[in-house]
């Protein structure tokens, strides 16, 4: 919780929730709105035209309408161990696997391709 000008507390909304997109104070647990376990939640990534969701065993993907809409309901579950051949595309910013024989192709912001690298050169 932070203090504004007034000396009023008031709770920064900053922890979204990656199944209903809404926002929830920093230390949630449980979304405020769907209730959501957010803790099983390692790393949430948005991007124009999808969001994706790291949990302890996933890579999700949750489509969205036309560049960076709401979502259109599409969503796609990754097992991580079954995740090969990982590439991070340069010089275009591209995150590149292959699962269960198909090719997948995320084009990212620099800044979501960079916190993807990490993740995966830390703990794969």
């Amino acid at each position: 919780m932070d203090l504004d000008e007034k000396n009023e507390i008031y709770d920064i909304f900053i922890l979204i929730c990656p199944n209903c997109g809404v926002g929830n104070p920093e230390g949630t647990e449980y979304c405020i709105f769907c209730d959501k376990n957010l803790k099983e939640t390692i790393l949430f990534l948005e991007d124009d035209s999808f969001d994706l969701e790291i949990t302890e065993e996933f890579l999700v993907e949750y489509r969205k309408k036309f560049w960076g809409a709401e979502r259109t309901g599409k969503v796609n579950k990754y097992k991580l161990t079954e995740i090969e051949n990982i590439h991070i595309g340069s010089p275009v910013s591209r995150f590149i696997f292959e699962y269960k024989g198909k090719r997948v192709v995320f084009p990212l912001k620099e800044e979501n391709l960079e916190k993807i690298k990490e993740y995966f050169l830390d703990n794969v």
